[in-house]
């Protein structure tokens, strides 16, 4: 049976390229937006203040306009931070 990732409680974006995710197992780890950044979808992420509106709503990290990252992705394709 698959386990489904923890959710993201919490986010900030690092240096307009990045995502610190908190997530509700007590886990920071850091998400690279480069990738999606060239996406058709995600092209209003290069703007800076559009990026900075990043918010948490069901787990997942969202934008105004239905842009969203769901915490599978998230998680799975994130490295580990240690806690500060």
């Amino acid at each position: 049976m698959r386990t489904l990732p923890p959710d993201a409680v919490a986010v900030t974006v690092v240096n307009d390229s990045a995502l610190l995710v908190t997530f509700s197992n007590g886990e920071n780890r850091l998400f690279d937006l480069k990738p999606l950044l060239s996406r058709k979808c995600y092209a209003r992420l290069n703007d800076k203040t559009f990026l900075s509106l990043a918010a948490i709503q069901y787990g997942c990290v969202t934008w105004p306009d239905d842009i969203d990252i769901d915490p599978d992705w998230l998680y799975g394709d994130s490295v580990a931070v240690a806690q500060a």
